[in-house]
Parts: structure tokens; sequence; C-alpha cells
């Protein structure tokens, strides 16, 4: 696995760098998701204590999240051996749909922290945006889970293995050996 060719992606296979991309974007994205959304739960005192850390986790994601964006649009989606060419458009369209709510996120963000503790039209129309594109990446990550789960229980294929460990050329089995690096 020491082969360079295992950083970047294979035509049915997952490198290196976008497995670090998702495991990295899926972590901040939970984090950054669960601070935000306890912002509401939390007592009036509290709640500036709480916007600012998930402003620190945002500031710190940011670049992850933007270099996740930037690499799946430059590098196509690898296909799953023998996923069918509606199941890959399905599976890339939610992809990109959890890519876009992502952007607007990222770019909404710093506009309302910049803004805060001001309350203009620009901050009102910046939460509005970011709270409902939360919500809509929220139920695309449903679906993402819900697809990958489908594929681990109901199909016998290698699709959920390959987000963990890169396949050797390519191929479309992950051996025992693979595995234990995992672990």
């Amino acid at each position: 696995m020491s082969n360079s060719s295992s950083l970047y992606d294979q035509s049915s296979s997952f490198g290196w760098i976008s497995i670090a991309l998702h495991w990295s974007t899926a972590v901040a994205v939970i984090a950054l998701w669960l601070v935000g959304k306890s912002i509401s739960w939390l007592p009036a005192e509290d709640i500036d204590a709480r916007r600012s850390l998930h402003i620190m986790i945002g500031l710190i994601a940011w670049l992850p999240l933007v270099l996740r964006i930037v690499w799946r649009w430059k590098v196509k989606h690898p296909r799953a051996f023998g996923q069918s060419a509606r199941t890959h458009t399905v599976a890339r369209v939610t992809h990109y749909l959890i890519l876009a709510a992502l952007a607007v996120m990222i770019l909404s963000g710093p506009v309302m922290a910049f803004f805060l503790p001001e309350t203009n039209s620009l901050t009102n129309i910046a939460l509005t945006l970011h709270a409902n594109a939360a919500n809509v990446l929220l139920m695309l990550i449903v679906l993402h889970v819900g697809g990958a789960l489908k594929h681990l229980m109901f199909h016998d294929d290698e699709t959920v293995a390959r987000i963990f460990v890169p396949r050797r050329n390519g191929s479309a089995n992950v051996d025992a050996e693979d595995w234990k690096k995992v672990g």
C-alpha cells in the first residue's frame, strides 16, 4: 500500500486523500451541527459562549471543508463495482448536493460571525441560509448514510469498504490485510 497511486482516486476506488477529506469533513460537520443546534437549547447567558465555540470549530474546519469541496469538484467520483449508471448518478447528485449545502454554510457562517452582534438584513439572510442549509445537509446525510447501509446490508459489493481503505490498483476486492490496517 506504499504505492503513491493509492493517494489518488482510481476509476473504482477512493484514494487516501479522498478518504481523509471525507472523514475529517464528517467529524467536523457532526461537531458543528451538534454545537450549532445546541445554541438554541441554552439559557440566554450561555448562548454567546456556545456560539463562540461553534465559530471556533467552524474556523478550524473551514479550510478542510473548502479543500473537500474543491477536491471532489476536480476529481471524479470512482464508480462502485457493479453499480448501475442510475445508482451512480443518484449517489453523485447526493454528494454534490451535500457539498453545495456545505458551501452555503461555509459562506454564510463567516458573514454572520463578521457582523456579530449586529443584526441587519445581511445577517438575517445569512442566518436563514445557514439554518436552512444545515437542515438540508442533515436530510442529505441521512440519505447518504441510508445508501451506505443499504449497500452494507443488502448488496454483495465493496461500496462501503472503499471509503476506509483504497483498493490496490483499483481492484474490486479489499482483502483482509487492508482491513487490518484500518482497525
